[in-house]
């Protein structure tokens, strides 16, 4: 049968046994229990062959998966492996297997755990260095694992319990902030930042997603404005809450038509154009899934900038108020509607004039 997947494409949904059994000819449903295998034979039934091919190189591991104990492997898929660039392929089997090693015990943890116990915004302790594996399970039923998709979940072992996912993933590091001073791309978001002193937060506790604009997003503003929104405080302070949400949101769970509030207050509509994702219906996430200890990054190249942070001559002028804006201006009134007072304009509506007689230095009935 035909279903939309979170992206918009279609997809073919087959139904498969639940794990540990098996389908009867004849019968309904899947009735016949199936004989538990270890975890290392695991891997074979749920489609994970590269991962048992990468643990025989390790030498190490697969004794392991093999004897007695109860751990939890998140699988990567033989997509999932061949879709790694080459180099980062090189680098794990290099120095005699010890990086692949270290990648693989990452993967796994030193009990088992079931999808039911997987909450949003848990971590869990891996194998590799007692390293974090960020959980997100959200309202839509999808599972992640540091952004990586659950593809096929509590496959039972003898010794543990697999779980499919559609990504390799790596440790993470760093926190929001840090990955702000690291990358150039931010020179322009980091100076605004220390200027808001919103710093203390993004390198603090907590979830977030920042959706983080790129110097070129920046650029893309009229310089007057920019600098002056830099200038006042209050004002970038809005204009960055307005790119911050108040959990983390993995590219996999955006489903078409999903709502999000930002810190500021704003609700921005996130989906999908194709492979592209969308924010208001642009496609300007330029770069997804950026980890970090306390949330995750999507690189944009458009500021969203809330009504907040706006001038009232600026909001006016994405208003059908145009004809109210000429007449205070004429009024010699136009520097409020561009400065940074904060006042309240009640605007009359272009179609409140048509008709009126406004010509002449004294003709301003609504002033």
């Amino acid at each position: 049968m035909g279903a939309e997947r979170p992206h918009g494409e279609e997809q073919v949904i087959s139904y498969e046994c639940c794990p540990g059994y098996e389908k009867v000819p004849g019968e309904k449903g899947c009735p016949a229990a199936l004989p538990l295998s270890n975890l290392y034979e695991t891997l074979g039934v749920v489609g994970s062959t590269t991962t048992q091919l990468y643990t025989d190189r390790t030498e190490k591991l697969r004794p392991e998966m093999e004897g007695p104990g109860s751990f939890t492997i998140f699988a990567p898929s033989n997509e999932a492996w061949a879709s790694l660039p080459a180099e980062v392929l090189d680098s794990l089997v290099s120095n005699v297997n010890i990086e692949l090693l270290n990648a693989l015990r990452y993967h796994m943890v030193g009990r088992r755990v079931l999808t039911d116990e997987l909450k949003h915004g848990m971590t869990l302790t891996s194998m590799y260095q007692n390293s974090n594996i960020q959980i997100h399970h959200y309202p839509n039923g999808i599972v992640t694992v540091n952004c990586a998709r659950l593809l096929k979940a509590d496959h039972h072992a003898t010794n543990g319990v697999v779980h499919l996912i559609d990504k390799v993933i790596s440790t993470i590091t760093n926190n929001i902030q840090q990955i702000i001073e690291i990358e150039d791309t931010f020179e322009t978001l980091r100076a605004a930042v220390a200027a808001s002193g919103l710093n203390t937060m993004l390198e603090g506790n907590g979830q977030y997603t920042l959706l983080a604009p790129t110097n070129e997003a920046f650029e893309k503003i009229p310089s007057e404005t920019l600098n002056r929104i830099l200038g006042d405080p209050e004002a970038l302070r809005d204009l960055l809450n307005n790119h911050i949400l108040k959990s983390a949101m993995c590219a996999e769970a955006i489903v078409a038509g999903l709502s999000v509030e930002t810190l500021e207050g704003t609700t921005l509509e996130v989906g999908c154009s194709g492979d592209m994702l969308t924010i208001n219906g642009k496609a300007i996430i330029s770069n997804k899934d950026i980890l970090a200890t306390n949330g995750v990054i999507h690189y944009i190249d458009e500021l969203l900038i809330p009504d907040s942070a706006k001038t009232l001559f600026e909001l006016a002028a994405e208003s059908d108020v145009s004809t109210a804006i000429d007449l205070f201006r004429q009024a010699g009134l136009g520097n409020h509607l561009s400065g940074s007072e904060r006042l309240t304009l009640l605007a009359p509506l272009n179609s409140v004039f048509k008709g009126a007689h406004l010509s002449g230095p004294n003709h301003h009935p609504f002033l």
